[in-house]
């Protein structure tokens, strides 16, 4: 069968957004008791809090998994391939949507940003589904599209964990996962050689270097967010560039200009 052209399943499309879509609205709809754990960590007392939100979190980010995966069976071009790097990116970003419509007050504001989190994650669902077919002449396109939106949600997880003020113990480990399954996404969108996660752990954990030093700085949520992008978006542009061969200084032009970019507009907007 020729895939070219191929579009996703609308009604399996469908079925998974609305049932992504039902999950948001029923955790602003819906009461359940709050229940408060308390865990020890190094000395110091972290109190957890587990409610509505909590689950639909959980629950979203799952149906995204499987959705992905169901909705990407129907490709002609699968086969036998895995689905696995396909599934990331709207596994965190249906979680990630869920932080600020769990958050903002019931109002215009909240429905445009349930609307938007809707269209985006609906893009977002076809343009995996057109990525699983490297040939098709829109894979380019669709390679930087894929690439921008998960540099835009890693923006939009730094920003919201800023600005819900997150302890640290617990943003740290939220940044270093989220930074390291987009560097993954990146590295599988670029065609990369294999599997490389050591280089993956090792932008990661810089990220978080940054983000911890970051922290209790007076910056606005905004800024945060941006000088934490520039530096993944700049260390997985070195590292893809070194693995295309070119040699270092080369490599770090390009990224390390776009990251200082970034850093710019953190310092006029912190």
């Amino acid at each position: 069968m020729n895939a070219e052209g191929s579009r996703p399943d609308s009604e399996r499309l469908s079925v998974l957004m609305a049932l992504i879509l039902l999950a948001y609205a029923t955790a602003r709809f819906v009461r359940l008791p709050v229940r408060t754990f308390s865990i020890e960590l190094a000395g110091v007392f972290l109190p957890l809090q587990f409610n509505i939100n909590t689950v639909v979190s959980v629950l979203v980010a799952g149906l995204a998994a499987t959705g992905t995966d169901w909705l990407l069976r129907s490709h002609p071009r699968l086969g036998d391939q895995s689905t696995f790097s396909h599934w990331l990116l709207p596994t965190l970003t249906a979680w990630i949507i869920s932080l600020p419509l769990a958050n903002l007050p019931l109002s215009p504001l909240w429905w445009i940003a349930f609307a938007g989190g809707a269209v985006t994650l609906t893009l977002l669902l076809q343009a995996e589904y057109l990525s699983v077919d490297s040939t098709d002449k829109r894979y380019g396109f669709i390679s930087l599209a894929l690439t921008a939106l998960a540099y835009g949600m890693f923006l939009t997880l730094a920003i919201s964990l800023k600005a819900l003020g997150v302890r640290l113990l617990l943003v740290l480990p939220t940044l270093a996962l989220a930074a390291f399954l987009i560097s993954m996404r990146v590295q599988a969108l670029r065609d990369e050689k294999g599997w490389q996660p050591l280089p993956l752990l090792a932008v990661s954990f810089l990220c978080v270097q940054l983000a911890a030093a970051l922290h209790y700085w007076p910056l606005s949520a905004i800024a945060y967010g941006l000088a934490l992008l520039g530096a993944l978006y700049g260390l997985n542009g070195i590292l893809t560039a070194i693995q295309g061969g070119q040699p270092t200084r080369e490599a770090a032009r390009e990224p390390l200009l776009v990251a200082a970019t970034f850093w710019a507009l953190a310092i006029v907007l912190h």
